[in-house]
């Protein structure tokens, strides 16, 4: 049985002499240990991309412009890339409309509620750098407890949810740690799980966060 291809997305830096395409490698390491090929994207058709991928990564990066969910820039702390936030929606739009599943890591699940038609809050404390617990429920409960520790490195927080999403994980203040689709293949978490699998990387000595990346090659 052939390796489900995970098209996972990239961030854009400027080179001394051209534009370069980065993500952590971690992703891919998951990735392969949960029986999936990551590549990464590196520009072309959304709609092409889809037909050839079986599954999509929307990887962590920067913040999503606010104009994205009908505000404006109102914080300046924003780290931002339109292009970048460009490509995502036609790459999440061409995967979702073929029902392959979709996986969001931190921005990405931002990304997928901001696409689907939900808004952020623009900045929050008490969440970069740090460890919190999350409570979480229904399938994400049986894959990684109920209560589990995580890591955070964000400063956005999903404000309203889009219609179409359900929470199934808050931190302790409440925030939204997790989003599903009721019957499309589609998660985000707020976290980074691709820190938190054993013998790849281990940011919380507790804790198999590897059965989200089962989940996305699975579903392909």
């Amino acid at each position: 049985m052939k390796a489900p291809l995970i098209l996972i997305s990239s961030g854009r830096f400027m080179d001394t002499l051209s534009m370069s395409r980065r993500q952590s490698e971690l992703y891919a390491a998951c990735l392969s240990a949960a029986g999936g090929a990551g590549v990464l994207y590196s520009g072309t058709s959304a709609a092409a991309l889809a037909e050839r991928f079986d599954g999509l990564l929307l990887a962590g990066g920067g913040d999503i412009h606010p104009t994205r969910y009908g505000q404006t820039c109102a914080c300046n702390r924003l780290s931002i890339d339109s292009v970048r936030d460009e490509e995502e929606q036609a790459l999440f739009d061409a995967f979702f409309a073929r029902n392959k599943p979709i996986l969001g890591i931190c921005r990405g699940m931002q990304a997928i509620n901001v696409f689907l038609g939900g808004t952020l809050h623009q900045h929050t404390d008490g969440h970069a750098n740090c460890c919190h617990s999350v409570h979480c429920t229904d399938w994400l409960a049986e894959q990684i407890g109920a209560n589990a520790m995580v890591n955070s490195y964000h400063h956005q927080i999903v404000d309203r949810i889009a219609d179409d999403l359900t929470a199934v994980a808050h931190a302790p203040d409440e925030s939204v740690e997790a989003l599903v689709h009721p019957s499309a293949a589609l998660l985000g978490v707020q976290w980074h799980p691709e820190r938190m699998v054993p013998s790849i990387c281990e940011d919380v000595a507790e804790g198999n966060h590897l059965p989200l990346f089962s989940w996305l090659c699975a579903h392909c």
